[in-house]
Parts: structure tokens; sequence; C-alpha cells
């Protein structure tokens, strides 16, 4: 073996031995007991809700109605990063909202173009086969709470569903 292939070899196992020291000292993401919980914000769970429920009444002024049959409860949730922890939460609310009849689709529209000029990102918004419904789904900034104003088979009524983004509860469990 000449001095140019046991170089060769020498710098290949040094790499070898690097990656090997690296990856055992690094967490894994995929390991529960690896993930932080320091990548979430912190708030509490009132905090939260109050927050959500704001995002609902400000779809209630929009459509100029009140909110029906409102529901908030908070779940596990794992942030954007695999943070996992019995402290990381979310909020969903559920609502539901009276409407003109035939007026579903312009209300989503109007949605839409008042969460647009908000600087929020529309991730879905499209009408149902029967043309008379449709649904319209969109990302807060800054918060990433996930709002979804969908049609219902009743032609007075739309659903609002809010999602907030993942947070490291103050609250004891």
């Amino acid at each position: 073996m000449n001095a140019r292939t046991r170089a060769g070899l020498a710098a290949l196992a040094a790499l070898a031995a690097l990656i090997l020291t690296t990856s055992t000292a690094c967490s894994s993401p995929d390991d529960p007991q690896d993930r932080k919980t320091t990548d979430v914000q912190t708030a509490s769970e009132a905090d939260i809700t109050r927050q959500v429920n704001d995002y609902a009444n400000q779809v209630a002024t929009t459509v100029g109605s009140s909110l029906t049959n409102p529901t908030t409860s908070s779940a596990p949730c794992e942030g954007q990063r695999g943070e996992m922890d019995e402290s990381i939460r979310t909020v969903q609310g559920t609502y539901n909202i009276a409407v003109t009849p035939g007026k579903q689709l312009d209300i989503l529209a109007q949605l839409r173009d008042q969460w647009r000029n908000q600087g929020w990102a529309i991730t879905e918004d499209r009408t149902f086969p029967n043309g008379t419904e449709g649904t319209i789904t969109a990302k807060t900034s800054p918060d990433s709470y996930s709002l979804t104003v969908t049609g219902t088979k009743e032609p007075t009524a739309l659903a609002i569903l809010i999602h907030s983004d993942c947070y490291k509860s103050t609250d004891p469990l």
C-alpha cells in the first residue's frame, strides 16, 4: 500500500469516527425522550382559549351574526420540531353561526379577502360540488392558528373550527 492510499484511508477513518461521535452525541427527533419543549410558546390555557374565542368573534363580526354552540377544549400537541411533553397542548374551538340562506359562498369570499388583507395564508379555499357550500382555511399571522369556516347542509349556518398552535401550558396538569 502506498503512502497516498494510507493517507486516504486514514482520512476516511477519521471522518467515520467523527460521524459516529456526532451521531451518538445528538438527540434523535424520533425519540420522544429527546424532544425539547423550548421551541413552543409558554402560555396559560385561559390565554390561548381567549385568543381562539377572539378569532371566532372576529368571524362573527364579519358575518354580522352571533356565535352559537361554542365549545373549546385542549389536547396534547406535537410541536413543529417534534416537541412532545404532557404540558405541550393545543386548544380547539368549535362554533356555529347563522347566515342568510344562499349567502354561504359570499361570506366565505368575504372572509378570504379579509384574511388575505391581514396577511394570513389561505391553505384551503374551495366550493363543494353542490355549488352552494364551500370551505376556507387560513393560518393566522404571527401566531399560526388554523381557522376553518365551512358550509353546512343547513343553508342557514356555517361551522367554525379553530386550532391554536402548540403551546407549553403554565397550568398544572
